[in-house]
């Protein structure tokens, strides 16, 4: 297991809510036990000690589950974009 600075485990966080983004926008394309198999492939790729690694596959989990779609897809993006602000 490597060891990264804050810098680095930064850039990987941000990596992975990118990785998620991307799977979203391919959603016509691809069904959601895809999108969700890949995010959890891009992340154990990465191989990343980060708190709440996984929470990038909770957004998606709630965006498929939600019955609501348009209010689903302000919320998965809202949480992008403060995601990969910071």
């Amino acid at each position: 297991m490597t060891i990264y600075t804050e810098q680095e485990r930064t850039y990987l966080r941000y990596l992975i809510w990118k990785n998620a983004q991307d799977l979203f926008e391919k959603k016509k394309h691809l069904n959601h036990k895809s999108i969700i198999k890949s995010q959890r492939n891009f992340i154990n790729n990465i191989n990343v000690l980060v708190k709440n690694k996984y929470k990038s596959i909770e957004v998606l989990n709630n965006y498929f589950k939600n019955p609501d779609k348009y209010l689903a897809e302000q919320i998965f993006y809202n949480t992008i974009i403060k995601k990969l602000k910071t």
